[in-house]
């Protein structure tokens, strides 16, 4: 039965049989791997007896991957959230930026699950321990040898050179596609909305247009930047202290369109 799978309801004695049973595992065998008496935990299971230790309780959890809250009829499903920081192999500074968000633990989550970054790890991996770059640094002697024993023949020496690699730059160039990969299929599960932004706006485009062309024929609507200037002042004209004939005027200066605001002698 899968960590996905929902049990149901039970005490931690039903529990432990279900565990045992949907994993193969006997009696004898758990006790085993807990390191307890195979009739200890017998009694217990038969309900003859409720002592069994806190520390045998967590022991069955992790023998079947469990969490303690799972296993103590807490919660219905099975998975395991209680990993303890040595399990997992963190430090505890590691941990500590976990916990204090000094990193963003969404994105650290998205990359811990995405496969992709399993084979960066094991090419930063290979990078740190020079797995890669002993080859390259061999094959880079054997050209350095081959230049050598031709010192007579200068360019052929120096053709020799050129077919020598920098040992590292094999490993940077593959952690950076395997990283890069990995933060791109993290940047397409958890959250491409550009195109949804797109829509909303092309929507949006598309009401102010319904809006500012009201009551004009469909054939020759016409939106002038006078207008769109007055939908923007309108905008913020909810806003206190906002002069929104100011605001008009700057959109239309920002947008080349000035308009001439000299009075007229008859308007004296």
């Amino acid at each position: 039965m899968s960590n996905e799978s929902v049990y149901l309801p039970g005490k931690i004695r039903d529990r432990i049989q279900d565990l045992m049973k949907s994993h193969k595992v006997t009696q004898a065998e758990l006790a085993t791997r807990i390191g307890c008496s195979e009739s200890a935990l017998s009694r217990f299971i038969s309900g003859k007896t409720d002592k069994l230790g806190d520390e045998n309780i967590i022991r069955i959890a992790r023998v079947f991957n469990v969490s303690t809250d799972f296993l103590l009829g807490e919660v219905d499903v099975p998975d395991r959230l209680n990993y303890d920081i040595s399990e997992l192999g963190l430090s505890v500074q590691a941990a500590r930026n976990l916990y204090t968000h000094k990193v963003n633990p969404q994105v650290v989550n998205a990359l811990l699950e995405n496969p992709e970054f399993a084979n960066t790890t094991n090419l930063i991996s290979g990078y740190l321990d020079d797995e890669l770059a002993k080859g390259f640094a061999a094959q880079n002697q054997l050209y350095a040898t081959v230049a050598s024993m031709l010192k007579g023949q200068p360019e052929a020496a120096r053709d020799v050179k050129k077919f020598q690699t920098p040992v590292y730059q094999a490993d940077l160039a593959a952690i950076q596609r395997s990283f890069m990969a990995a933060v791109q299929a993290v940047k397409k599960e958890i959250g491409n909305d550009l195109s949804a932004t797109r829509e909303l706006t092309s929507q949006a485009a598309k009401k102010i247009y319904a809006e500012l062309t009201k009551g004009q024929k469909k054939p020759s609507r016409k939106i002038t930047p006078e207008q769109i200037g007055e939908a923007v002042a309108q905008s913020v004209s909810h806003l206190p202290g906002v002069d929104t004939e100011m605001v008009k005027q700057m959109f239309l200066a920002m947008t080349g369109t000035v308009t001439n605001h000299e009075k007229r002698p008859d308007d004296q």
